[in-house]
């Protein structure tokens, strides 16, 4: 059975939504950004995308959440 992967957090900027996947790497959360190739060769896509995605497996969205969501970094503008 393949899990199911939900986004918990759109970023408008690469160099942001690696750093907040750093953080949840580092923590033992599997994290990935499906659309950083694409913003990667051509950054103004992302806003055509809507944002650049970081997506959870799903039973990890609620940890990834709160430790997103936690003073214990300052994440960048």
């Amino acid at each position: 059975m393949e899990a199911e992967w939900v986004v918990v957090r759109t970023c408008t900027w690469l160099h942001h939504a690696l750093f907040l996947k750093s953080v949840l790497d580092a923590a033992g959360i599997d994290a990935m950004i499906p659309d950083e190739h694409t913003v990667s060769a051509q950054p103004l896509f992302a806003q055509a995308l809507g944002g650049i995605r970081i997506i959870v497996r799903a039973e990890d969205f609620e940890r990834a959440t709160e430790l997103l969501d936690s003073d214990q970094f300052d994440a960048p503008e």
